[in-house]
């Protein structure tokens, strides 16, 4: 009983104490720079994360460059908030600090015991915001001197989440980035295809088309906190284009067992009818193609692009991972590199014979 009264002697005392606005300090950085809270930061308008930690910790070691890609996809310290780690070593002076942040590639600013770290975080290691559960602690100060104190989650990912959502709820805002990428379209025989629209998903306007070596590339301002995703089409192709009775043959084959298909993307050109499996209908869907009884197919585009990097769980029926959408999408990641690269499956062409510039 005694335990739960002090616990909840804790949890009161921290609700009450969140209230209190964050005191001022100031502190020397390992650049040789003062930096004084309110007056260069707070009082600019800007979000300030403190990170309490000291050099030789393993898990605000294991954090580390977690922390510098969080720093960057806020701005880096240019738009709406600013990052300062502070040591809550004595002997984790300014220069072993300095290393510190060279070795993780750190560009935010950070002090040791001599730069003033020890006074700048006391009242956030002392118990007045809350109980102090060791390095690393992450302290979010909205401009106002509002504190939010050590947002946490169950791992390093899931901690910088909450940091990230902490400082959002203080009204700073996430930057975009000008992002430019490059991307290629190739058929299943590794031959650009021409005249490829791409469509990238929460981005108006920008619809960039392969050239005739089947390459393409686009510039965009993008929210690094918000998801993309691209496509590719191409539905200005005639649906002969690439097929022949020698792909019908070879579907044949296939349905007897006599030389069955191995690749994924061969089993979703032979699939006419998108029903998801390989049969006699689908030779006759193409042949009524090939004589003209029929322009199209109702159920099937002339092409379907999956990512080429995608690798299917399931590669003897692969169907439903590209009906679905899961292997036709490319996600795009605002700050990371691009690794763009579409395949394209001409319905009905099992034998790559497709003119990719038609």
């Amino acid at each position: 009983m005694r335990r739960v009264i002090y616990i909840l002697s804790i949890l009161f005392s921290s609700n009450f104490v969140l209230a209190q606005p964050a005191p001022d300090f100031t502190i020397t950085d390992t650049q040789g720079e003062q930096i004084q809270l309110y007056p260069d930061l707070l009082d600019q308008g800007k979000t300030v994360v403190l990170k309490i930690f000291f050099t030789w910790c393993p898990p605000c070691n294991a954090i580390a460059s977690q922390t510098e890609t969080l720093y960057q996809s806020w701005g880096g310290g240019n738009n709406d908030v600013e990052f300062i780690s502070l040591s809550d070593k004595s002997a984790d002076v300014n220069t072993m600090v300095a290393n510190y942040k060279m070795n993780h590639g750190l560009t935010y600013p950070g002090a040791g015991s001599d730069g003033g770290s020890l006074q700048a975080i006391q009242p956030y290691i002392g118990g007045t915001y809350g109980l102090f559960l060791g390095t690393p602690t992450f302290v979010v100060i909205a401009p106002d001197g509002t504190v939010n104190f050590d947002p946490r989650g169950p791992n390093s990912q899931a901690t910088l989440d909450s940091v990230s959502t902490a400082i959002a709820a203080t009204g700073a805002v996430m930057p975009f980035v000008n992002y430019t990428a490059n991307g290629h379209v190739q058929t299943m025989s590794d031959t650009g295809v021409y005249e490829v629209e791409i469509t990238i998903d929460n981005i108006d306007n920008i619809n960039p088309i392969t050239d005739i070596d089947g390459n393409f590339s686009f510039s965009s301002l993008l929210a690094t906190d918000q998801s993309y995703s691209l496509t590719a089409n191409k539905d200005n192709d005639s649906y002969l284009n690439g097929l022949s009775t020698s792909d019908l043959i070879m579907i044949s084959q296939h349905i007897l067992g006599v030389d069955t298909f191995t690749s994924p993307l061969q089993l979703i050109a032979a699939d006419a009818d998108r029903n998801s499996k390989i049969t006699t209908l689908d030779i006759i869907w193409l042949r009524r193609l090939i004589l003209n009884f029929d322009t199209e197919l109702s159920n099937q585009p002339p092409w379907i692009f999956v990512d080429s990097n995608y690798i299917f769980n399931n590669p003897t029926k692969p169907y439903n991972e590209v009906y679905n959408g899961t292997a036709t999408i490319i996600p795009l990641n605002p700050t990371e590199p691009p690794n763009i690269q579409f395949t394209g499956i001409k319905i009905g062409d099992v034998n790559g014979s497709v003119d990719p510039d038609f």
